[in-house]
């Protein structure tokens, strides 16, 4: 059960790192620095994955972290990377996937 927490305590540090990213990407494509937002969206992805993978674990110890909420937001993230709607991507990570990081690390606690 020490590891959960500790595996607990570790996604929590991610979720905030998470958090703070999704913000920085939001304004690089307000900015019109598409590149660079798309460069820092593919680590930001992968390091969701990531996520992903630990939440799968602590799952049952934090029930209310929802992996089908993350992927359908993800889901609309994609479609709107596919379409080059920028503007659109950063609104979904400002005011969808932040809001739903918050969230998941205010529920987690450190047991």
């Amino acid at each position: 059960m020490e590891n959960i927490y500790l595996l607990a305590r570790s996604s929590k540090e991610m979720i905030s790192n998470l958090n703070d990213r999704c913000l920085a990407i939001a304004d690089l494509y307000r900015k019109g620095e598409f590149q660079e937002g798309n460069e820092r969206f593919l680590f930001f992805l992968e390091d969701i994955n990531t996520l992903l993978g630990a939440i799968a674990l602590i799952n049952t110890t934090f029930p209310a972290l929802s992996i089908e909420e993350l992927n359908e937001k993800l889901a609309q993230l994609l479609e709107q990377m596919e379409n080059k709607d920028y503007l659109y991507v950063a609104d979904l990570l400002q005011y969808e996937l932040q809001p739903l990081l918050d969230l998941w690390s205010g529920t987690i606690n450190d047991g």
